[in-house]
C-alpha cells in the first residue's frame, strides 16, 4: 500500500503543464516529500476506520469499525483507540492499550526510526519507471484541479526487485492548481505484484486505491478519506481479501512539547 501512497504525494508535488512530467522535476519532489512526511508528525485528529473481510466474489464477509485518536504524549505522539463498533473501550481494554503504548513510546526513545524515505533508494526509480501525462482540468472543492494520468514508462528495465512494482500500476492524480497539492487519487494495480520472488505474498492484480485530500480551515493540506480493496496471498498459503476505509476529522495543530503534560 505504502508504493501507491508514495507515488500520489511526490506526483502531487512534480505537476506542470505540458503532456509529460519533467522527470527532473519528479526526483526534486521525492526531496521535498521527506519535509512532508516530517511534518505529519505536527497536526493531531480523530479518524474512523472501517474494515471489510471480503470472500471470494467480493461481497462482505464482515466489518469492524474503530474510532481512534492521535494524541501528544510527552515527546511523542501515539494513537489510541477509543471506540470499537459502537462501544467504547471497557475499563480493562484502556488498561491494557495504555501499558501497550507505554512500552511503545519506551522503544520509541531507545531507537528512534528513521524517515521512511531515507531508507527506501529504489525509489529513486520512480521519475524514470513512469510516464505522466495531463488530460484535462477539473473542479475539487471548489478549486480548479489539474487532471493527470500516470502509467508503466514503455522500455524501462527495473534496477530493483522493489521498483519492478512500478512496471504493474496505473491511474489518475486531480492536482490543485494554485497550491500544487494533490486532491484526489485513482490506482489500480493491473497486473499481479509479487513480494521476495513470489514467496513471501503477492498483491493481485485488480487492487484498487482511492485517497481524496483538501486544505483545512487551519491552513494545511491533509487527507480526507481513502480506501484500499486488496486480495493479498501471503506465504503461499494465506488469502487476506479485505477493504480498508478510513475517514479523518478534527484536524488540529500538536501542541509544543513544552505544554504537554508528562503521561498519557
Amino acid at each position: 500500500m505504502r508504493i501507491l501512497i508514495l507515488i500520489c504525494c511526490v506526483f502531487c508535488l512534480s505537476a506542470q503543464d505540458g503532456t509529460i512530467v519533467g522527470r527532473e522535476r519528479v526526483r526534486a519532489s521525492l526531496k521535498k516529500m521527506q519535509l512532508k512526511a516530517k511534518d505529519k508528525e505536527n497536526y493531531l485528529f480523530q479518524k474512523r476506520v472501517v474494515k471489510r473481510e471480503l470472500g471470494a466474489d467480493g461481497h462482505v464477509k464482515s466489518e469492524s469499525v474503530s474510532i481512534q485518536r492521535r494524541d501528544p504524549w510527552e515527546e511523542q505522539v501515539v494513537t489510541r483507540v477509543i471506540e470499537k463498533d459502537g462501544k467504547v473501550l471497557t475499563a480493562e481494554e484502556i488498561t491494557k492499550q495504555e501499558e501497550k503504548l507505554r512500552r511503545s513510546v519506551i522503544e520509541m526513545r531507545k531507537t528512534p526510526m528513521k524517515p521512511r524515505f531515507e531508507e527506501e533508494g529504489w525509489m529513486d526509480e520512480m521519475p524514470d519507471a513512469l510516464e505522466f501525462r495531463k488530460i484535462g482540468v477539473e473542479d475539487r472543492h471548489g478549486r480548479p484541479a489539474d487532471v493527470l494520468s500516470f502509467s508503466p514508462q514503455k522500455g524501462y528495465k527495473a534496477k530493483t526487485m522493489r521498483a519492478k512494482a512500478f512496471e504493474k500500476v496505473r491511474g489518475k492524480v486531480w492536482v490543485d492548481q494554485q497550491d500544487g497539492e494533490m486532491t484526489f487519487l485513482d490506482i489500480e494495480i493491473f497486473d499481479t505484484i509479487s513480494v521476495g520472488f513470489g514467496l513471501l505474498g503477492k498483491l493481485e492484480k485488480g487492487t484498487h486505491f482511492e485517497m481524496e485530500r483538501k486544505k483545512w480551515d487551519i491552513g494545511v493540506w491533509f487527507e480526507v478519506w481513502q480506501r484500499i480493496r486488496y486480495d493479498l496471498r501471503v506465504l503461499m498459503v494465506k488469502s487476506l481479501r479485505q477493504e480498508i476505509e478510513t475517514h479523518w476529522s478534527n484536524l488540529s495543530p500538536r501542541p509544543p512539547v513544552k505544554m504537554i503534560r508528562s503521561g498519557p
